[in-house]
């Protein structure tokens, strides 16, 4: 009998969801600072990843004006920390509550 780590087994499952592997949504919320870097890391946090569409939270409609321009960058950060394609679309929006 062969034991496999759970999240191997779930990894079926949780795809056809559209959902991330558990070790990768858990990367991103406790590495975001060093995936992303600046200025992301201090005006944003990860929402949610579904489908290869990751969700940010920006700090501000001012801040998220500015970042918007900037997602390809996020994307090649990701791509490079995560592998590539994990995050295919980003997502932003205005936190509903404060940092």
């Amino acid at each position: 009998m062969s034991l496999d780590p759970i999240s191997d087994m779930l990894a079926p499952f949780l795809e056809k969801l559209g959902l991330a592997r558990p070790d990768t949504a858990a990367r991103i919320s406790t590495d975001w600072s060093e995936l992303v870097g600046e200025p992301w890391a201090s005006q944003t946090r990860p929402a949610g990843l579904r489908s290869g569409e990751l969700v940010v939270d920006v700090a501000g409609a001012g801040t998220l004006s500015v970042l918007r321009y900037r997602t390809g960058e996020l994307l090649e950060r990701l791509d490079a920390g995560l592998g590539e394609g994990v995050v295919e679309v980003v997502r932003l929006r205005v936190a509903r509550q404060p940092f």
